[in-house]
C-alpha cells in the first residue's frame, strides 16, 4: 500500500477528520485511501506538521470537519487521545459515524456519548457493502440528514414495570406519588395546627 498524504492542517471545502488508534493504522489508512478514491476529503493526524502544537491542530481539525469517523476497537476506546476527540466533536456538535473494526465495549463514558448512534460492524460485513453504507452514512452526515441505512442501533431501554401493570401507568407513577405526597404534607399540616 502506498503511503497518504494527509490533508492539508486547514483544508478548503467539507472534509471527515478520523479518528483511531495507531495500533489499527494499516486497516484504517486503506479505508482512507478507499474515500479519498470515492470522492471524500480526509483528515488524520499525519496532517500535523512538525513542530507544532498538536492538541491546536487536533482541536480545529475537529472543530472544522463535516463528520467525525470514528474507528472502534479495544484500543480506541481506551486511548485518552481518542476519548478526548469525540468528546470534543460532541462538544462541537459534529457528526459522528463509528464503525466497529473488531468486536468491542463500550466503555460508561462512550455508551453515554454514543450509545444512541448508528453504527457501522465492519468486522461483520461484506467489503463492498460496507463501504456502500460507509459513503452513504458521511455523505447524509456531512449534508445534515439522519442516517439512512440499515446499521444496527440497540434498541431504547424501557422503564421497568410491577408484574401486571398497564404500560400507560409507569408514566402516571410519578404523578401519583406526588399526589400522595402532597396529601400527606397537606394532613400532617391540619394535625400540627390542632
Amino acid at each position: 500500500m502506498t503511503e497518504l498524504a494527509a490533508v492539508p492542517a486547514n483544508p478548503t471545502g467539507p472534509y471527515v477528520f478520523v479518528c483511531y488508534a495507531h495500533d489499527e493504522r494499516a486497516a484504517v489508512l486503506e479505508q482512507i485511501e478507499w474515500l479519498r478514491g470515492d470522492g471524500f476529503k480526509v483528515w488524520y493526524d499525519e496532517a500535523i506538521a512538525p513542530g507544532s502544537r498538536w492538541t491546536e491542530d487536533l482541536a480545529q481539525a475537529v472543530d472544522g470537519c463535516a463528520a467525525f469517523l470514528y474507528f472502534l476497537s479495544p484500543r480506541s476506546v481506551s486511548s485518552r487521545y481518542c476519548l478526548d476527540e469525540v468528546h470534543f466533536a460532541l462538544e462541537c456538535g459534529r457528526p459522528i459515524v463509528p464503525v466497529e473494526l473488531t468486536p468491542v465495549t463500550l466503555t460508561p463514558g462512550l455508551k453515554l456519548s454514543l450509545g444512541g448512534k448508528h453504527r457501522l460492524f465492519m468486522h461483520r460485513m461484506d467489503a463492498a457493502e460496507f463501504r456502500r453504507q460507509l459513503a452513504r452514512g458521511l455523505r447524509d452526515a456531512m449534508q445534515g440528514r439522519k442516517a439512512t441505512h440499515p446499521i444496527e442501533t440497540r434498541p431504547a431501554a424501557e422503564a421497568p414495570r410491577l408484574p401486571f401493570e398497564p404500560r400507560a401507568a409507569v408514566s402516571w407513577r410519578p404523578v401519583v406519588f406526588g399526589v400522595f405526597t402532597a396529601l400527606l404534607v397537606f394532613v400532617a399540616m391540619m394535625i400540627a395546627a390542632r
